[in-house]
């Protein structure tokens, strides 16, 4: 039997495709040793177990929720799983809590309780009140493409609810947009406009710490490609090199070998030009990490 995955599972943020790969090689190895959780129908607790185990042909054992409510379930199953941000676990904390069961069983009242507050979401979550605040305000004000940004990590809470108060058609754009750019006019004098700013200004450096650590990554990268050509260079130089030792009178491996020992010395000159690029690079990503890691 196919199953789909419950609404209450998908509140929080997908498998990462690295971790789903090394859960291919498990179950491929021993198979699936914990069975998945089933409620109304569809798969409450599992899910990548039980995609995975679809995807390679094995069986997927499963057992039914018991009388629990599924939202405390599925928060307590996740949380103690997943290394989620505090604005991931915020959004989906307001989302379990927003749902309501497509069928209720007679005397099964859980779901039916009063909604909570923002204070108590927050105590659950383990997140400021002002959290649960803006990640209302996403899921309620938000494009699709916003809410998604939030839960796979790429954009943070305080970013994400100045942009849900934009035009829904200018939201979408927005995402990549400086933080600085999106927020319009200066919030008003007061404990909550500090908040905000003090907000802001850590959103701005946790991205401006992402993309220096992304062009680090990429200039790492090239450094280490610009290496194994300058290894292939010196290789060659070092074959001509036993030519001319050897008495081969070869005037164009000559001339060949000082057109590579050129080559060689500029592409040492542009590693070394990277290397101090890259060093730069280190220090401003340490600059802007300790500027994210200031308490707001």
């Amino acid at each position: 039997m196919n199953y789909q995955q419950h609404p209450l599972s998908a509140a929080f943020p997908a498998m990462s495709e690295g971790d789903y790969a090394s859960l291919i090689d498990s179950i491929t190895n021993i198979g699936v040793q914990n069975p998945i959780t089933l409620y109304e129908g569809m798969v409450l607790d599992g899910w990548n177990r039980y995609r995975a185990a679809m995807e390679l042909g094995y069986d997927c054992p499963h057992v039914d929720l018991g009388d629990v409510d599924p939202r405390d379930f599925v928060l307590a199953q996740n949380k103690a799983r997943r290394h989620v941000t505090a604005a991931q676990l915020a959004m989906a904390t307001a989302s379990v809590y927003q749902w309501k069961p497509a069928h209720r069983e007679k005397g099964h009242t859980e779901c039916d309780l009063p909604a909570k507050t923002n204070s108590e979401l927050a105590e659950i979550a383990g997140v400021h009140p002002n959290t649960i605040t803006q990640a209302k305000s996403v899921q309620t004000n938000a494009v699709p493409e916003v809410q998604e940004a939030v839960r796979s990590g790429q954009l943070g809470l305080p970013k994400a609810a100045e942009i849900a108060k934009l035009p829904r058609a200018e939201q979408a754009a927005a995402i990549k947009q400086p933080v600085r750019r999106v927020f319009r006019g200066k919030p008003k004098k007061g404990p909550r406009a500090d908040v905000i700013r003090a907000e802001l200004k850590a959103a701005g450096a946790k991205q401006d710490a992402t993309e220096a650590q992304s062009k680090l990554r990429a200039l790492e990268e090239e450094t280490q490609a610009l290496r194994g050509q300058l290894e292939d260079v010196q290789a060659d130089i070092a074959w001509v090199g036993q030519i001319m030792d050897a008495g081969d009178p070869l005037a164009a491996a000559l001339k060949d070998a000082k057109a590579q020992r050129e080559l060689a010395r500029g592409l040492q000159a542009r590693i070394d030009s990277m290397m101090t690029e890259i060093s730069e690079l280190k220090r401003s990503v340490k600059h802007w990490q300790k500027k994210a890691e200031q308490p707001a």
